[in-house]
């Protein structure tokens, strides 16, 4: 029986997957009224590629979909719950990009359009509608593809690329373009650094031409303004369910640069927190250091931080600020003290961590202990 995705986790144990198992393949997993869904890699058919699905009731037992339910070179980019079902979003599979990655990622293809949300109230049964009103980006790629993210707290769901929500919908179906005068700067002020998942709905930092800020939003259309301390310059954000944590830089030359992470509690009020915690930074004599000794991840659930050295070592955390440690058991992958500066894929599910190194193929399941 799989663990359930909202108790408290008190350690994890590693599991080496086998080829043949269905999450050693998996790269997303949504969780929605109806159980799971999981998106993987990519089956290649010539010159043309096709996401591999999967539903399960329970996250311990997946059931495949199979290749005509979506057609044989639709790459899904996105999946989130609704308040009747779950959606995913597609596009297609373009040209295959030598030299950026096996065949099998998405990161190693262009992408084309056109859009398309796919609703089901079941897991089982998909209808194909229209995707939102303007066009796939030309230059769009599988690196830096679009995500759908689910609001917290309310039941939007936005398309979201590079930070900057596009378009949002409530059942997948009617689509409503963002408009950039929504923000503040409007159109030629606005650059967004990262946005979460957070009460009332959605939080997202960024750069105006008045200094950094943090904004919030509902619905996606009105945005309340917080100012962020200048010792918390905006970056890549991570959300619990009780708080949210910012990882910057505080840029001083262009090798001179410290790793800042900064909380908050609100999404309205930051606060930079000494040292790093729980992971620390490591220091070295070359460019760009100190360094983060590791990373942290966020979901619905819960917060997981990692710190590489002098051993491997993890905690969780609801808020980002208060952290419990986690116990470590099973056989770790063997890549586990590099996994910071590499190509690795390190998922926080539902069900557990997924760490996959994509040059091989191998992964490893972390089995929470609860």
């Amino acid at each position: 029986m799989p663990p359930d995705p909202a108790a408290p986790w008190t350690g994890i144990r590693w599991k080496k997957l086998e080829p043949a198992d269905p999450l050693a393949h998996v790269r997303s997993v949504t969780r929605w009224r109806g159980g799971f869904v999981a998106t993987g890699d990519l089956v290649v058919t010539g010159a043309s590629a096709r996401s591999k699905v999967w539903v399960s009731a329970d996250g311990g037992t997946w059931e495949p979909l199979e290749a005509d339910v979506f057609g044989p070179a639709t790459v899904v980019v996105g999946a989130a719950a609704t308040a009747d079902g779950v959606v995913l979003l597609t596009v297609q599979s373009g040209t295959y990009r030598e030299g950026y990655g096996i065949p099998s990622e998405v990161r190693s293809w262009e992408l084309a359009g056109p859009w398309h949300s796919w609703t089901s109230a079941d897991g089982k049964t998909w209808t194909a509608n229209l995707g939102p009103a303007f066009e796939v980006p030309k230059s769009m790629t599988g690196g830096d593809h679009p995500l759908l993210l689910a609001g917290a707290g309310n039941d939007l769901v936005a398309l979201v690329l590079e930070g900057q929500p596009l378009a949002f919908t409530r059942d997948g179906i009617a689509w409503e373009t963002a408009s950039l005068d929504d923000f503040p700067g409007g159109p030629a002020g606005w650059k967004a650094a990262s946005i979460a998942a957070f009460p009332p709905g959605f939080v997202s930092v960024g750069r105006t031409p008045n200094g950094s800020v943090a904004i919030a939003s509902a619905d996606g259309r009105a945005w309340t303004t917080s100012a962020i301390p200048v010792t918390c310059p905006p970056g890549d954000m991570t959300a619990g369910p009780s708080g949210l944590i910012v990882e910057g830089d505080d840029v001083r030359g262009s090798h001179d640069w410290n790793p800042v992470w900064c909380s908050s509690l609100d999404g309205r009020s930051w606060r930079r927190l000494s040292g790093y915690p729980p992971v620390g930074t490591l220091q070295c004599e070359e460019n760009g250091c100190p360094i983060p000794n590791g990373i942290v991840l966020g979901s619905p659930e819960r917060m997981v931080a990692y710190r590489r050295d002098p051993r491997p070592a993890a905690w969780t955390s609801f808020d980002g600020r208060t952290w419990q440690s986690l116990a470590l058991t099973g056989s770790r992958p063997p890549r586990w003290g590099d996994w910071w500066e590499s190509s690795m894929i390190r998922l926080l599910l539902p069900i557990g961590l997924l760490f996959v190194d994509p040059d091989d193929g191998s992964a490893w399941l972390g089995i929470p202990e609860t």
